[in-house]
């Protein structure tokens, strides 16, 4: 299963992608910024991340996208989820 977290940057979000890709989900995620040490433990779990927002970081194949509550109406990603 492909799993996108829009805002994943965050301690929370960053956290649930490590856990989805140790049960042996395929991770992808997006954020504004990112920095250490989120940036570094993503890179380190080998999940792809992308920046900034925008429509085609939302992968086609995707079948769970999941948006952090950072985000709201007018976003690029959640605009093409919903």
């Amino acid at each position: 299963m492909k799993i996108h977290l829009s805002a994943i940057a965050g301690t929370a979000m960053a956290s649930l992608a490590g856990l989805l890709r140790e049960r042996g989900y395929e991770v992808t995620g997006s954020d504004q910024d990112i920095y250490p040490p989120m940036s570094t433990q993503l890179e380190e779990l080998g999940i792809p991340v992308r920046s900034p927002y925008a429509e085609e970081n939302v992968p086609a194949e995707a079948e769970l996208v999941v948006i952090g509550n950072a985000l709201s109406r007018g976003n690029p990603e959640v605009e093409i989820v919903l």
